[in-house]
């Protein structure tokens, strides 16, 4: 006879986010985001994730040209053994960084802008689970962009950037472009192509963000 083995997984997720305005230019913003999967089959099969933001964001009203951004970010992923990423691909790293950026735009006209972000993450990795062994993985990035408005509601997009790895003594840079429309004052959807394989996003450790992207954006 054939035994059939069942397994159970208990998964607890935590999400929260905060918003409290300082003044009519100035705002704090975070979120706390955790969850916890535990697995019948013993602790080898759990998983965790930590991710816990603070910002400040800077608009002021005098010189409303001007918004900008202080972020940080605490970062941490044990990925469950059979968790995969959204390219099906197994998710290998088990990650702990703590990410410092700072993002600034500047309205020069009506249809022109300008913009500059400087992140950093503080990371290491592992590829054990039953051992961990944790190895550097820091990075600098660095992003000039600018915004074109054209006709009612469209607005052009390009990007460039550059991603800094001293422990891996890698360097890797390219563009990034996007089209969008606005359609009323709250939503914005755009179609563009990336012509880097990374994220502006440190806590991705991936490079397979090359290609066409789909974007869209709400705001209350």
């Amino acid at each position: 006879d054939l035994m059939l083995q069942r397994d159970e997984r208990t998964t607890w997720l935590f999400r929260n986010s905060l918003s409290y305005q300082i003044n009519p230019g100035s705002r704090l913003v975070g979120k706390f985001n955790h969850a916890d999967s535990d697995s019948s089959l013993g602790t080898f099969y759990d998983g965790g994730y930590t991710e816990a933001v603070i910002g400040y964001a800077h608009r002021p009203v005098e010189h409303d040209r001007l918004n900008t951004l202080i972020k940080y970010t605490y970062f941490y992923n044990m990925p469950t053994t059979d968790q995969v990423t959204s390219q099906d691909m197994p998710a290998e790293y088990i990650q702990k960084s703590h990410i410092a950026a700072v993002d600034a735009t500047y309205d020069i006209t009506r249809k022109w802008s300008i913009g500059g972000k400087y992140a950093y993450r503080l990371g290491q990795i592992s590829l054990d689970r039953v051992d961990p062994e944790f190895f550097d993985n820091n990075a600098n990035l660095y992003v000039l962009r600018g915004d074109y408005r054209f006709r009612d509601n469209w607005e052009f997009l390009l990007k460039g950037r550059l991603l800094d790895m001293p422990d891996l003594d890698e360097t890797r840079a390219g563009a990034l472009a996007a089209v969008s429309r606005y359609f009323g004052d709250h939503v914005k959807l755009g179609v563009g192509y990336n012509f880097t394989d990374f994220s502006d996003d440190l806590t991705d450790l991936s490079f397979d963000q090359s290609g066409f992207f789909l974007n869209v954006t709400g705001t209350l």
